[in-house]
């Protein structure tokens, strides 16, 4: 096993789809402990070996589901629960909001809003406990972000876009993505002016990344930012345009 991989038990009774979460996540870098048809089973290997977060999927084989199985859980362990389902119902939801989980994901999603799901259960889960050290350190060409126990180097030049997510931010490099723990407007102030310019009340760009801009959205990538009504003006006098 490799150290320091998050580990990951999967509650799924759908095979096919337990088997895809298993590939999808390994090939990212997570360590799959088991995959769990019950909420029985899934209990007895959550005794077993300390697990980072569980992925728990509402609809399970066995006496409990997954809402039922995710409220022993939190009432024996501090273990992070994701829930995945493909039941929009309200009463589920509201079940499912009364066990205080770590996240929710409705099916169908792809590999990436999986992991970032994951990403910011753990972050959330991590602040919940009282573990609300500085996650991030900026200096003049760099900045430190905090993955897991580590902090990680990410030169200015690599970061393309922060976006806003709930009470938290996700920072986008060509790699990767990192979940901080603080709003744009105080990042905003952290980061230097001169690379990086505020466009929209959910977005921060580096405008080094900036592509092309078309009607009022900026490419970046693969991906397109709106660009608000207040920050345009301010965006255009920074640009150089012939």
């Amino acid at each position: 096993m490799s150290e320091g991989k998050t580990k990951v038990l999967i509650a799924e009774d759908d095979f096919v789809v337990a088997k895809n979460l298993s590939i999808t996540l390994e090939e990212r870098g997570y360590e799959i402990l088991g995959i769990s048809e019950s909420g029985e089973e899934l209990l007895q290997s959550l005794s077993k070996e300390p697990t980072d977060i569980v992925i728990m999927d509402i609809n399970l084989a066995g006496l409990m589901d997954g809402i039922e199985v995710t409220s022993l859980i939190k009432n024996k362990t501090n273990t992070p629960v994701l829930y995945l389902t493909s039941d929009r119902d309200q009463k589920t939801l509201e079940r499912a909001k009364l066990t205080n989980p770590d996240g929710y994901l409705i099916k169908p999603f792809d590999g990436d809003e999986l992991v970032s799901a994951i990403e910011i259960a753990l972050h959330r889960h991590h602040l919940s406990t009282g573990n609300q050290k500085e996650d991030t350190v900026v200096s003049e060409s760099h900045l430190f972000v905090k993955v897991k126990n580590r902090l990680e180097k990410l030169q200015f030049e690599d970061v393309r876009y922060i976006e806003a997510n709930d009470i938290y931010s996700i920072l986008m490099t060509k790699q990767s993505n990192y979940i901080l723990s603080y709003s744009l407007k105080t990042l905003e102030e952290k980061l230097p002016g001169s690379r990086f310019m505020r466009v929209h009340r959910s977005y921060i760009v580096n405008v080094e990344h900036i592509q092309a801009i078309e009607d009022n959205y900026i490419q970046i990538a693969d991906k397109s930012i709106p660009i608000g009504k207040t920050y345009r003006e301010d965006l255009m006098k920074r640009l150089s345009i012939i």
